[in-house]
């Protein structure tokens, strides 16, 4: 979620700090989604980081898991994670 001012980089590493307790850093823009849902349209830009500080601990999501190529699509992905999955792979 980008506040009024923020450029994307920047909000990815505030939402990051809060969420996760951890320090990033933007490497490359991998994509931006654009998907409509049910209640709502949803632009997502998403980026390769890397952790510069933190353990990635769960402040606000419900859960989290590390995955690796062969193992991706052991998850149900909503449409819009499905785009940016296929655009890495």
């Amino acid at each position: 979620k980008m506040e009024k001012g923020e450029t994307r980089e920047a909000a990815l590493i505030r939402e990051i700090q809060e969420e996760l307790d951890t320090d990033i850093a933007v490497d490359k823009f991998i994509c931006t989604v654009e998907c409509d849902y049910t209640e709502f349209h949803l632009t997502m830009h998403s980026f390769l980081c890397h952790v510069v500080e933190g353990k990635l601990q769960l402040l606000e999501a419900e859960n989290a898991r590390w995955l690796d190529k062969a193992h991706i699509n052991d998850v149900n992905w909503l449409p819009a994670d499905r785009e940016v999955i296929r655009s890495m792979c």
